[in-house]
């Protein structure tokens, strides 16, 4: 059986449509790395010249050692790989490096040219001869890491950005993505020691305090974590968009939800459990959960079942292996495992994407009642919500159910059961979930409730939550990397994808253009516009902050990269940490906000060369 796209049912999805990202304008820089029809005459010009280049240059540069110097070798290869003739480039820089060994900078440029040529083992490689010999070169650190991390080698990542945070140390911005990336293999103490440093540097951002108390729970230091949101809720001048997050933090840290933190294990009851046992599912647990994110879901299947065996009550394992199982075209034992979730915890926000995936599920086994139901109730929690916050200014982070992606998957159902359809049709706009079935349905009354008891709406969707301190299998994003440049790889098969090249998060204010480069979780199952807007970060104050610059593009059916271009404000960009918002959907608000990244600008050091 096919295997199923896994799309979240949170967010919003309605607006403006703009220009898909591969007919957006190209940057000068990558004009030419699609070849076209017109030009295939100069392309053979191109390619006669170069060669020649290469076969005669031993003789044209012999008697000119300027024209043989490393800085020659380096600006010819540059000018090969940006016309895209990468083999001729490479040809350049290996006869270079044969000339020049010590040259570190042509290394770094044959790293960066690999990167791009689908050779990210090799180009590993050539950054790493450059850091034997200069351990502390950042440029080479960041360029290594964005290889690790859009290869998906999450551990050799982490490593990577160490290395970096240790070099650049007084960087809050290191520290704070260390944190969040720690978070997300489940390294969830060194997570919370990158939150310290981060916030010990910007003690004032208290957006950041709060991730760092939400870091301070989830490790199961439940006073720390208290103490850190009175302290936010303390320092909060009125009106701050903050406080609902603080307020809510403090209702869950005071035990009004499910959630005990992370590294709490309630339903795993040791009676019989050897310690080898204990710790062979913890080691396990975070093996599933790297594959899972990686997308090598056939490998993860296998270890989850092992994982499930162990503690049948996980149910944060138990929704990874249902999603697990429907990418591998597993559906029917996919909604066994999700019912599972189901019965564990229907005050969970997991719980509505649980009622999402089982829909999804029914429709792909052509179960059409059930799949209604289910979709039908989400529709109902949605509508609810959306009346209950109609006036409220939701914080940022809020998160929502996404009602026009519920209405897409209600009319491809509509047409299977008409009865059942036209029943709800002639109810109130929002109905109840419970109490006497629609007549007409199709279903039994059993059936009917059945579908109900399974599909319970969930009451705490309006909950704010901070996008810092999430758990990262709610993210649209696998990676977002600033960069100064991109380049764009086209393959064979028709599809693409966008490298960073010059990545980092500090940049002069001389910078022109700035490019958010990224890749999803999962393929877009239908066109989605993305937008960002980013603005300054600073000191938290009430009212919407200023935006500095924005994008927008339109991801395709299929598409997995893209990037976000940002064009300096008409003044020139002022120094200062910036934070950008990722939206999914035609609106930006708070609804429809699925992310963030940050990038500073800095003023440059005086007698410091700047990196090309």
């Amino acid at each position: 059986m096919a295997s199923v796209t896994v799309t979240s049912v949170f967010g919003q999805a309605n607006a403006e449509r703009v220009n898909m990202v591969g007919r957006r304008p190209l940057p000068v820089h990558m004009q030419n790395t699609v070849a076209q029809l017109r030009y295939q005459f100069i392309a053979t010009l191109l390619g006669v010249s170069l060669g020649l280049t290469l076969t005669m240059g031993p003789f044209a540069f012999a008697n000119d050692p300027q024209l043989h110097s490393d800085e020659n070798v380096a600006e010819r290869a540059k000018g090969a790989w940006e016309s895209g003739e990468i083999n001729p480039a490479l040809a350049i820089l290996d006869q270079g490096i044969q000339d020049h060994p010590n040259a570190l900078a042509l290394y770094k440029l044959r790293g960066d040219i690999l990167s791009t040529s689908r050779g990210p083992q090799e180009a590993v490689e050539a950054y790493d001869t450059v850091l034997a010999a200069k351990p502390n070169s950042l440029d080479v650190r960041w360029a290594k890491w964005s290889v690790l991390i859009r290869s998906g080698q999450g551990e050799e990542s982490i490593t990577e950005l160490q290395h970096i945070a240790r070099g650049d140390d007084q960087n809050p911005l290191i520290h704070l993505r260390l944190a969040q990336e720690l978070r997300k293999l489940n390294r969830l103490e060194e997570s919370l020691e990158s939150y310290k440093k981060a916030v010990e540097l910007l003690p004032d951002l208290l957006g950041w305090r709060l991730a760092m108390a939400r870091a301070r729970f989830d490790v199961l230091d439940y006073e720390g974590a208290d103490a850190e949101v009175e302290y936010v809720l303390q320092k909060l001048p009125p009106g701050s968009p903050l406080e609902s997050q603080a307020e809510t933090l403090r209702l869950i840290f005071h035990g009004t939800s499910q959630d005990r933190g992370r590294r709490f294990q309630p339903d795993f009851s040791q009676d019989g459990v050897t310690p080898a046992q204990l710790k062979e599912w913890a080691l396990i647990r975070a093996d599933a959960w790297r594959l899972f994110i990686a997308g090598r879901y056939q490998e993860a299947e296998p270890i989850y079942r092992k994982l499930l065996k162990l503690n049948p009550k996980d149910p944060n394992a138990s929704h990874q292996f249902g999603l697990t199982l429907m990418q591998v075209g597993k559906c029917k034992e996919a909604l066994t495992i999700f019912g599972k979730v189901s019965d564990l915890d229907p005050t969970d926000e997991l719980y509505a994407d649980t009622v999402f995936r089982m829909g999804q599920c029914l429709v792909e086994l052509e179960q059409w009642e059930e799949a209604f139901v289910h979709f039908q109730i989400l529709y109902d929690e949605a509508v609810r919500s959306e009346e209950r916050n109609k006036n409220a200014q939701l914080p940022p982070g809020t998160r929502v159910l996404d009602k026009k992606k519920i209405v897409r998957w209600l009319e491809k159902v509509r047409p299977h059961v008409p009865e059942l359809a036209n029943a709800k049709d002639e109810e109130r706009p929002v109905s109840k979930p419970s109490g006497d079935p629609p007549r007409s349905t199709g279903l039994t009354e059993e059936e009917y409730a059945q579908a109900i008891e399974r599909a319970k709406p969930h009451t705490l969707l309006d909950m704010g939550s901070l996008l810092m301190g999430r758990d990262a299998d709610f993210s649209w994003f696998r990676f977002v990397i600033p960069a100064s440049k991109v380049m764009r790889d086209d393959f064979p098969t028709g599809d693409h994808q966008f490298i960073p090249i010059n990545p980092g998060d500090s940049f002069p204010t001389t910078q022109q253009d700035i490019y958010l480069v990224f890749g999803l979780v999962s393929a877009s199952y239908d066109a989605v516009p993305l937008s960002v807007q980013c603005f300054l970060e600073t000191s938290e104050m009430a009212g919407e902050p200023r935006v500095l610059t924005q994008d927008h593009v339109m991801m395709s059916m299929n598409d997995q990269s893209a990037y976000f271009r940002l064009s300096p404000p008409q003044t020139g960009w002022p120094a200062g940490l910036y934070r950008c918002a990722l939206f999914a959907g035609e609106r930006m608000s708070t609804d429809t906000q699925v992310d963030d990244v940050r990038f500073r600008i800095i003023q440059p050091a005086p007698s410091s060369k700047q990196s090309s």
